[in-house]
């Protein structure tokens, strides 16, 4: 799986640039070249750190992109889509509550969540820790929007500048996906410690640089680098380095996929052993469908989100939950799904990560794979459920493989299912229109030959007769 997007070096050049968490200039090399995420501002290089194992980037000061105006972006009317993309595809809620349910949490009264986008890991703790005190700091419009569709506290602010935090101690403090913007990691470590209670605890996860290869899907390795955002990808030895010079004498990290995670605290903290968290996810969604909710959009997420993880449990889903989103589906979206047809065409139209979520709930292709898993192997929806939802996957991917990259391994499981159901018809076009979709698809296609070289790279390949290979991802 291959794109334009990443060109690995082979061989891997050196490089005299200072690596910027450590500071070495020694043995450092160049990975990777990797397209910002402004397509104007071309393709950033990615280097591997020779002492401390750390991945950043070079040069990184003339990539810096600032982010609109937070009241420009409310003002825009098609930033909602965008919170509701992050909580109908459950904003990494999957993953997080593994690590999130390894921690003694009831003793954690007082929760502060740096970085928290829309809140929803805020909501859970709230929803399932009973916290008495949950506060998230999102200084974006993700945490300004998504406050208010969750009815739970965010405040507009960076740690530092927050009035509603400030002479106070946490319980527990937890940051996803945060370190690695930050410039100064050290500094904020040390800044995170000031706020912890005697027992607190701190968790926080952060891309790790052992994500940096060419057998890491293309999505996933697209989010660890998330080029022009993020400044470096740690090791897990520098990672615990920052850690100690930051005051935490005990410390846990261990890689979690492409990422890793890390418990940091003044006293050892038993950490339970890893477990399914399925039905910790189902119960939290099961309490918010019976909670009232003032955005019905946001409410029919839930809903599916339900749905979804009873399906994955094994545990015939309700009659009212199918119920409660076939009627919300034609309320909001005009979705009759005896009608598939419309659907399609809707969702056809759409051109962008905007327009998929105009025309369908991002979340409807899995509500309509676990449906069909549902149905009787006999019932003739269950392959109309199947494809349909393969054809709108694959119109996500098509129109924005990025953000909707999780598709990707749902479309990967339909086609395992897929063929051994027959076809309704002979001649329905629905497969044709699938394939046509797939090819068109870069990420999809089969590899090429790998990649760019150095310039004595290609000299030696010249002389060799042998040109150069690209490798994308």
């Amino acid at each position: 799986m291959q794109n334009e997007r990443v060109v690995w070096y082979e061989p891997q050049p050196a490089t005299t640039d200072a690596c910027t968490v450590c500071g070495n200039t020694q043995h450092n090399h160049l990975v990777l070249q990797v397209a910002h995420w402004v397509k104007d501002m071309g393709m950033m290089q990615v280097a591997l750190c020779g002492a401390c194992g750390s991945a950043w980037f070079p040069d990184m000061e003339r990539y810096l992109v600032p982010y609109p105006d937070q009241n420009i972006i409310l003002q825009d009317p098609d930033f909602p889509y965008y919170i509701y993309h992050y909580l109908e595809m459950v904003g990494g809620l999957d993953w997080k509550v593994s690590l999130l349910e390894r921690l003694p949490f009831t003793g954690f009264q007082s929760v502060l969540e740096i970085g928290c986008n829309a809140g929803v890991m805020l909501d859970y703790c709230r929803t399932m820790w009973d916290a008495t005190t949950v506060i998230g700091l999102e200084p974006s419009a993700y945490g300004v929007m998504g406050g208010k569709l969750l009815e739970i506290p965010i405040q507009s602010h960076y740690l530092r500048d927050a009035p509603e935090v400030q002479g106070r101690r946490f319980d527990f403090i937890y940051a996803t996906e945060v370190l690695e913007h930050v410039q100064q990691p050290l500094e904020f470590l040390q800044e995170l410690r000031q706020y912890l209670t005697d027992n607190g605890v701190v968790m926080l996860t952060t891309p790790r640089a052992g994500a940096l290869n060419t057998q890491t899907p293309p999505g996933e390795l697209l989010a660890a680098l998330s080029p022009g955002a993020h400044y470096f990808l740690l090791s897990p030895e520098k990672l615990a380095d920052l850690a100690q010079q930051a005051g935490f004498s005990w410390h846990h990290i261990e890689p979690f996929g492409m990422t890793q995670m890390a418990v940091l605290s003044r006293q050892p903290v038993a950490l339970r052993p890893w477990f399914d968290v399925k039905e910790r996810i189902r119960e939290y969604y099961q309490r918010k469908t019976r909670l009232a909710v003032q955005d019905a959009r946001v409410q029919l997420g839930h809903w599916i989100n339900y749905h979804t993880h009873t399906a994955q449990a094994d545990i015939p889903v309700e009659e009212n939950v199918v119920l409660a989103i076939k009627s919300r589906l034609r309320h909001l979206f005009g979705i009759d799904l005896q009608q598939p047809q419309a659907l399609l065409e809707q969702v056809l139209a759409a051109d962008s990560l905007v327009g998929m979520g105009k025309a369908m709930p991002y979340a409807l292709p899995f509500y309509l794979y676990w449906q069909a898993r549902q149905l009787p192997d006999s019932d003739p929806r269950v392959w109309q459920y199947l494809q349909l939802a393969e054809i709108c996957a694959l119109q996500g991917l098509k129109v924005d493989f990025r953000n909707l990259f999780v598709y990707h391994a749902l479309v990967m499981q339909i086609e395992k299912v897929l063929p051994v159901r027959p076809v309704p018809q002979p001649d329905h076009a629905w497969p044709l229109l699938a394939r046509q979709i797939r090819e068109s698809v870069p990420e999809l296609q089969t590899p090429s030959p790998p990649v760019v070289s150095s310039v004595l790279g290609q000299i030696k390949s010249r002389l060799k007769r042998v040109g150069s290979r690209w490798m994308r991802v």
